[in-house]
């Protein structure tokens, strides 16, 4: 007998790949730059590959029919890396491309293309907007780099902190706030970056709104962006722009510090150099319990 569980993730599974994604193709959905399968079973191709074929094609690793040896953790994979792809997450080029490099078969020229359009449109964008008319390059080192030349502590954050901080959970406020307007150069840079998902383009533009001083929460965010919160986080993984783009202004809803730099919590690597930013800021921030202190910013247009 089929367990039940088992079941429903392989219903979960063949609408995903059967009928979800393939309407997002050939609908051109807005949550991929482009769209290089349409066909049911080549999304199940470069799920599977990526998912379990380890460097090699998913039957070396499974008997087909896929959906019926696959076990629950495998389909709880699948189904979030076609969820991922379905809300712009993942890059659909670059798991394909990875796909067929792992099947010895040559990509199409789907991601490199797709760069080079991009990057023609943002000399177009750029020359109109008066800014430098060469293309975007990765003018921000990746947040990790950008951080450890300056990198302070947690433990110096801590020990600064004020001997009497209230520590009540942030509340949403309900007034309207002012948000701040986006350096047109920024902009650009982020609406034509190339290694960015259209999702993960709409989260940077929406974060740059958060004026200094203030702070968000990635369900405030998520809330914007008609997403979830797991999305959005992700979607501020290794932010290439930082500190130009502020992901430091975005906390859990509890007021706890969040992710930074690619690690969670107060217990982070780079969680000193979060208090740090904050408090310059103008951010009430209780070190000692890794919350921010004061009404969630969430005047977002």
């Amino acid at each position: 007998m089929i367990d039940e569980n088992l079941r429903d993730l392989q219903c979960a599974w063949r609408k995903l790949y059967s009928e979800t994604l393939p309407s997002l193709a050939i609908a051109k959905s807005s949550a991929q730059t482009t769209w290089p399968v349409q066909i049911d079973h080549c999304f199940a191709r470069i799920i599977l590959d990526n998912v379990i074929g380890d460097g090699g094609p998913w039957t070396n690793k499974l008997k087909s029919p896929a959906i019926h040896n696959l076990t629950l953790a495998q389909l709880r994979r699948c189904i979030a890396l076609g969820k991922a792809i379905e809300d712009g997450i993942e890059d659909l080029a670059e798991l394909d491309s990875k796909s067929l490099q792992a099947r010895a078969k040559k990509p199409k020229q789907t991601v490199e293309s797709s760069k080079r359009k991009r990057e023609a449109t943002v000399r177009e964008a750029a020359t109109s907007n008066d800014v430098s008319a060469s293309p975007p390059k990765k003018r921000q080192l990746d947040i990790k780099t950008a951080l450890s030349s300056s990198h302070q502590s947690t433990k110096d954050a801590i020990e600064s902190s004020p001997s009497k901080t209230p520590s009540a959970v942030p509340i949403r406020s309900t007034e309207p706030h002012q948000a701040h307007t986006v350096d047109p150069e920024l902009h650009t840079l982020i609406t034509y970056a190339s290694s960015l998902t259209p999702f993960r383009r709409r989260v940077l533009l929406a974060l740059c709104q958060v004026p200094s001083g203030h702070f968000t929460t990635y369900a405030a965010l998520a809330e914007h962006l008609s997403s979830s919160a797991r999305a959005v986080g992700n979607g501020l993984r290794n932010n290439p722009f930082a500190p130009r783009v502020p992901c430091h202004r975005v906390v859990a809803s509890d007021g706890s510090l969040g992710g930074f730099g690619g690690e969670w919590g107060i217990d982070g690597k780079f969680a000193g150099e979060k208090i740090k930013l904050l408090r310059a800021e103008g951010v009430v921030v209780d070190a000692r319990k890794g919350r921010v202190i004061g009404e969630v910013w969430g005047g977002f247009t």
